[in-house]
């Protein structure tokens, strides 16, 4: 399923759920940290990528998920490698989780924007998340 097909969908879904209910701003899901993080990583190795949020309604109406390049992970070329773990909830479904894992970070990664979104019926969250090189590669010899 393609990326506007989806979000127009979930859009759909929210003004269902919202219909007869007041809907305030305040009730829009809050992530948890900074909205743009630089994450460390080293080519080769693995590495998680990590989202909470606050749900601020019934977390049965908030939706978590993970983009790669503005994609779903499991329809981008490196499907298999770059997976979601599944969503999870603290403090009674206040709180949403669900990570990212890269089995092998990669040069394309480097380069590649990685985007957390929380969205329920009255609002969206997002953050972006960006990898650079720790500058460290064990087990890779260097030119003199």
């Amino acid at each position: 399923m393609k990326l506007p097909c989806v979000v127009k969908a979930l859009g759909s879904l929210c003004l269902l759920l919202a219909d007869g209910f007041p809907v305030s701003e305040d009730e829009s899901p809050k992530i948890i940290g900074p909205h743009r993080v630089t994450i460390k990583a080293q080519l080769g190795q693995q590495l998680f990528l990590h989202c909470e949020a606050f749900a601020n309604c019934d977390a049965d109406q908030t939706v978590i998920y993970w983009l790669v390049n503005g994609s779903f992970p499991e329809d981008t070329p490196s499907s298999g490698r770059i997976v979601e773990s599944e969503e999870s909830t603290l403090e009674e479904g206040a709180i949403l989780q669900r990570s990212l894992l890269l089995k092998n970070v990669t040069s394309e990664d480097l380069k590649s924007t990685f985007t957390c979104v929380v969205t329920n019926a009255a609002g969206t969250a997002q953050k972006f998340a960006r990898l650079k090189s720790s500058g460290c590669h064990m087990g890779i010899a260097r030119k003199q």
